[in-house]
């Protein structure tokens, strides 16, 4: 496949990008907690401790020495130290050049509170925004700027939601914006795009309605067990907006790609029958309900695996992991599902309307008036 970037653009992007790797190095003044750069680290065993089901663990002692980088003792050396375990569930393992922030003591030492992370954070957007620009091109421009410009809504959303804002509405108008913007700043001013864009939002809605009977025809969830609930306010609303924010990109994706290959099918065959038309949408959704499943299944159950592993070691039985713990994540899987599924028969419906003409121009040709159209181009009576 052919780079869409040149290579004076790559080259200028990754120049772009070792200015900001050494930047960020140097970035201590900008911080308010005090940031100290090991330069001396030594590891012993300290201990083991037996879990509830007799295994093991290792537990470690460092010394730590480092030079300070901001504030009042800036260039002097601290010593700290740290315990690290074999998992590193609840510490972490340091290494000699490593940046941490810590809290200094007047009588020496400090706490540490965490590794600063930029410059990996740094890393990972380039690799990022680098193959995004190399691949795409100016399609790749488009879908950053999408990216940035939902961002920024969302955090005015967050911002709206904590003066008092009703999630619920909230949700819905996060859904019109997103949906909307996302897809024409993917697919530009079509068709096919205001197809998408209405497939997308009947779809979401179909699946609202799916969701709400089957939650007044069940028993009520245990919202408590969510995690990082610091509030029991509006649990059942806030746990569907992350329902529907997190089938909401499966579903635009279907949309956009059921839109698209209809759009290319009559633009390559104006006068492709109706039941051609509906096979071709068929067979598209055959290719993509598959992996798109998966993925959603796959992401879903890799945000589970480390607390779900975390508490069964502590004694959690099976049984109240799925009860408590898995049944969001399991509920937030079936909806997007049932959404991806539903979006395939909903975007080919609007497709068909609005691409093939049936809104004010030619239809797209059904089996049953096929030989007559046929006829009439051969002459008349068909000879």
């Amino acid at each position: 496949m052919k780079l869409q970037m040149s290579w004076k653009g790559c080259i200028g992007l990754l120049a772009v990008f070792a200015a900001v790797l050494i930047f960020i190095s140097r970035d201590a003044f900008l911080y308010e907690d005090t940031v100290v750069k090991l330069t001396f680290v030594e590891n012993s065993c300290a201990y083991e401790e037996e879990g509830p089901e007799g295994e093991k663990e290792r537990y470690y002692e460092q010394k730590l020495r480092g030079r300070i980088l901001n504030g009042d003792r800036k260039g002097e050396e601290e010593t700290f130290s740290n315990t690290y375990s074999d998992s590193g569930v609840n510490d972490e393992r340091f290494r000699r050049g490593d940046q941490i922030f810590v809290v200094l003591h007047a009588a020496g030492g400090g706490v540490i509170l965490g590794r600063k992370r930029d410059g990996s954070l740094a890393l990972l957007i380039f690799c990022f925004v680098f193959l995004l620009l190399a691949v795409n091109g100016w399609m790749g421009l488009r879908i950053l700027l999408s990216l940035l410009i939902n961002i920024g809504i969302f955090l005015l959303a967050l911002r709206a939601y904590g003066q008092g804002r009703a999630p619920m509405a909230i949700a819905v108008a996060l859904m019109l914006v997103f949906g909307a913007l996302t897809l024409l700043f993917a697919a530009g001013f079509h068709k096919k795009t205001a197809a998408a864009v209405l497939a997308s939002m009947v779809t979401v809605a179909l699946s609202y309605g799916i969701y709400q009977l089957a939650l007044h025809t069940s028993d009520r969830l245990p919202y408590e067990m969510m995690d990082y609930v610091v509030s029991p306010n509006d649990l059942s609303d806030l746990f569907f907006v992350g329902v529907v924010m997190g089938s909401l990109g499966a579903v635009m994706d279907v949309c956009i790609s059921i839109a698209a290959g209809v759009a290319e099918i009559l633009k390559q065959n104006p006068q492709v029958t109706g039941k051609a038309l509906v096979g071709s949408i068929r067979e598209m959704g055959y290719d993509i309900m598959g992996t798109m499943i998966n993925v959603l299944f796959f992401s879903y159950l890799s945000s589970s695996i480390p607390i779900v592993v975390v508490k069964l070691k502590n004694g959690y039985t099976l049984y109240h992991m799925i009860q408590f713990q898995c049944i969001f994540d399991i509920i937030r899987f079936l909806m997007g599902a049932i959404g991806i599924v539903l979006a395939i028969p909903v975007s080919g419906f609007f497709s068909v309307w609005l691409l093939s003409g049936l809104r004010g121009g030619k239809p797209a040709q059904t089996e049953k008036n096929a030989p007559e159209q046929r006829a009439v181009r051969k002459g008349g009576d068909g000879k």
